[in-house]
């Protein structure tokens, strides 16, 4: 029961029972491709903010405000089986398709900027889809799906043992290693300048991985900061500022 509880819980996000959407978007244009809900404001090249696990765009607030009043057009969506978007069940196949296929249909796109899962969802966009941003921001990013299998394990307080039996069948239902989702994979693709921006503190995502990642892709830096968290870090005053200077065409 308890191996089937975890793979269960893989893929299959805890839905709000009030979709949340953020202020600067409730007057935007809405549309749904292929059953996700995307949102359009402004005009010309834009960037594109996606959401991580369990999230919406209310997580994009203060960042949309600051983007809009630099002039910037800006698109936000929510991953499949989240917020007012279709589905009950994300894996990163298709929150990656969902990047792609809202890039396409709401672009051009010329920047985009990632929050813990969306980061995933972004780059394997990128390696897998062809959807290529000029700038490329990740915020508290995991790296390895390893990793991420047993923090939730952890969470759901499986026992280690059971979690790596729970593994050995994810990877036989798989027909591959969970290791192809690792991020480092990815750097001939990464090939854009991408900023990881990380706190030190992140209760979910180690820093010091996020860092093993941006020494082998190309063109990555590292923006730490510390004391906030895993979700604060994306709307802090400070580090919405260094985003926006570095998403600027």
């Amino acid at each position: 029961m308890e191996i089937d509880t975890l793979l269960d819980a893989i893929g299959r996000p805890r839905r709000r029972a009030n979709p949340r959407i953020a202020r600067a978007l409730q007057d935007a244009e809405h549309q749904m491709v292929d059953g996700i809900a995307s949102w359009r404001l402004g005009e010309g090249p834009a960037i594109l903010f996606v959401h991580g696990w369990e999230d919406d765009t209310s997580l994009w607030g203060p960042l949309l405000e600051a983007a809009l009043d630099r002039g910037r057009a800006v698109v936000a969506f929510d991953l499949p089986a989240h917020g007012f978007s279709q589905g009950d069940v994300v894996e990163i196949e298709s929150a990656a398709k969902a990047v792609a296929s809202v890039a396409q249909a709401l672009g051009p796109i010329s920047a985009v900027v990632g929050h813990s899962f969306g980061c995933k969802a972004i780059a394997f966009a990128i390696a897998w889809h062809g959807f290529r941003p000029h700038q490329v921001a990740l915020i508290g990013s995991p790296t390895a799906q390893r990793i991420q299998f047993h923090r939730m394990a952890k969470m759901y307080r499986i026992p280690e043992d059971v979690a790596h039996q729970a593994l050995a069948v994810r990877e036989a239902r798989l027909g591959f290693s969970v290791d192809r989702y690792d991020l480092a994979t990815l750097k001939d693709a990464m090939t854009m300048p991408v900023l990881f921006v990380h706190s030190a503190d992140d209760e979910a995502c180690a820093v010091s991985d996020v860092q093993a990642v941006a020494d082998v892709w190309p063109a990555a830096e590292m923006l730490i900061t510390d004391g906030l968290g895993h979700r604060l870090v994306a709307q802090d005053p400070d580090i919405v500022a260094a985003l926006i200077a570095f998403l600027d065409p």
